[in-house]
């Protein structure tokens, strides 16, 4: 006997309609390529770098370079043909730069209590100041100071056409193995490995020592010349606790000249 196989109702009542599904309260898709506005950005460990244009200390400065220098010249008249650089000694003695001493001084104390650092505890010490002049084609590696430096300086003096540039570089190794490739080699950002001055007559610059900088190669037929600088702190006496500065620089027992 043969079967028959009935239609269910449930397959007589098909048809060719498309159900869609109803989502309630739907919001309407993102565009993941724009930027949230709500995600905040904060920035911290920064790396400061000081600036200020001082050319009234130009003319006495330059005086004590001019006979420095020739002084040099004097006792090492050959330049090295790789290293065409002079530098001489000390110049912290010279008592007709005193102002510019002490202005230096006071303005590395400030720079340093503006980052939050207890500086009415200290004075600052400078460990080195002195004089380079770098002929063509001459250039300052890329380097830091020790030795309880906190802070190095820059004081340009002569900056002709083609003249080398101030260089500092980024301090975080780190991020220097894995950087990417920057978008835009011409424009400061957070990428960048590396910031670089242009620098003119009378340019101060201040950064912490613990910042790697260096002086790009030089290219101008007659020399860039400057003052480098290094400053380092020592606990100041009790009367400082006000966080204010009233005195001018000394000298100690070993010959440091101290701003306090």
């Amino acid at each position: 006997m043969k079967k028959t196989k009935k239609s269910s109702t449930r397959n007589n009542k098909l048809d060719n309609t498309v159900q869609t599904p109803t989502v309630v309260d739907q919001e309407p898709v993102k565009d993941l390529t724009q930027p949230d506005p709500n995600i905040n950005k904060y920035a911290y460990f920064i790396t400061p770098v000081y600036h200020a244009n001082k050319p009234e200390f130009l003319e006495s400065v330059r005086e004590v370079a001019d006979r420095r220098f020739k002084e040099s010249e004097q006792e090492h008249p050959e330049l090295h043909p790789i290293y065409p650089l002079r530098q001489t000694n000390s110049i912290l003695n010279e008592q007709s730069i005193k102002p510019f001493i002490d202005y230096v001084g006071y303005t590395a104390w400030n720079a340093l209590a503006s980052e939050g650092y207890d500086m009415p505890k200290f004075s600052v010490v400078f460990q080195e100041m002195w004089l380079q002049e770098h002929h063509k084609f001459s250039a300052h590696e890329e380097h830091v100071h020790g030795f309880g430096a906190q802070m190095v300086g820059f004081y340009f003096l002569e900056c002709p056409e083609y003249t080398g540039r101030l260089v500092f570089h980024d301090p975080r190794p780190a991020k220097r193995q894995i950087n990417l490739p920057e978008a835009n080699f011409e424009s400061v950002s957070d990428s960048s490995t590396a910031v670089n001055f242009d620098p003119k007559p009378g340019d101060l610059f201040l950064a912490p020592s613990w910042v790697p900088h260096s002086i790009s190669r030089h290219a101008g037929e007659t020399p860039l010349r400057f003052v480098h600088i290094t400053i380092s702190t020592i606990p100041s006496e009790p009367e400082h606790d006000s966080g204010s500065l009233n005195s001018s620089s000394i000298n100690n027992s070993d010959g440091q000249t101290i701003v306090i």
